[in-house]
């Protein structure tokens, strides 16, 4: 997710490295919306009133996996700390599958009745570092007591789409890992709560969103580069997940994807 210009992603915790992509915080400088891309990952967000010394009202916020851009209003001084949880992590986070909540988030008490443990979350801290450290004691403290096992096979499936920037075929996927087709779907919901389809799309959209904006190709080029049939193809998947053209990119922040 991003919220806007002040969007910081922190190191990571050696110790969480499997299971949190990234660690990061946005605070608001001026009133308005801004745009939630579509990155195939599940967040847990604090909100707060980063003019609030010390901080007193924390609202938890669960973000689903989205294949459509949504804008969100904000206010200036309205504060995020978030954790971006890796593919194949977030049930044993949170209790329950990311496709439960695809395309939808939970909100303050609905977050907090999908998964009451987040209430620890809520009390009040000195500044956003205590909230930080919060946040990530609580992640650890899932993951060690989680009865999920780790999900390799999961990981080398989503491993294997990244690598190729959502361009390989499930068929071929299915081949490299001599599993049926079927199971790769069946591992990559489990993982991300999209189809392989639908998340080999966002990825997609992500490596042609850098190709423009980082690498400053032509949208001919990038659509190309990117594995789309023809401009026109990227041009209508721009508007279907970002809702704007790839000519005229918005001012957003690409969050970092691993893998």
């Amino acid at each position: 997710m991003t919220f806007s210009a002040r969007y910081t992603e922190l190191g990571l915790v050696a110790d969480l490295t499997d299971e949190v992509e990234a660690v990061w915080t946005s605070i608001s400088d001026r009133a308005g919306s801004y745009r939630v891309l579509p990155d195939g990952r599940c967040d847990i967000i604090l909100r707060f009133d980063a003019g609030q010394k010390p901080i007193t009202d924390v609202t938890v916020v669960i973000t689903g996996p989205i294949t459509r851009a949504y804008d969100v209003a904000i206010e200036p001084g309205m504060g995020f700390v978030g954790v971006r949880i890796r593919p194949g992590c977030f049930e044993r986070i949170v209790g329950f599958e990311p496709a439960d909540l695809a395309n939808a988030n939970l909100i303050g008490a609905d977050a907090l009745s999908a998964c009451p443990d987040l209430k620890m979350l809520c009390g009040a801290a000195s500044d956003q570092n205590e909230l930080v450290a919060r946040l990530t004691a609580f992640v650890r403290h899932r993951t060690a007591w989680s009865r999920l096992p780790p999900a390799p096979l999961g990981r080398s499936v989503i491993s294997a789409f990244h690598a190729s920037g959502g361009r390989l075929r499930i068929s071929e996927v299915a081949d490299m890992h001599a599993i049926s087709e079927r199971t790769v779907q069946r591992l990559v919901v489990k993982a991300t709560g999209l189809t392989p389809k639908a998340y080999a799309a966002v990825l997609q959209f992500h490596r042609a969103l850098r190709l423009l904006r980082d690498h400053r190709l032509s949208p001919a080029s990038a659509a190309l580069e990117a594995g789309f049939s023809d401009q026109a193809h990227m041009s209508r998947v721009f508007r279907r997940m970002g809702g704007f053209s790839p000519a005229r990119l918005p001012d957003v922040t690409l969050v970092s994807l691993g893998d």
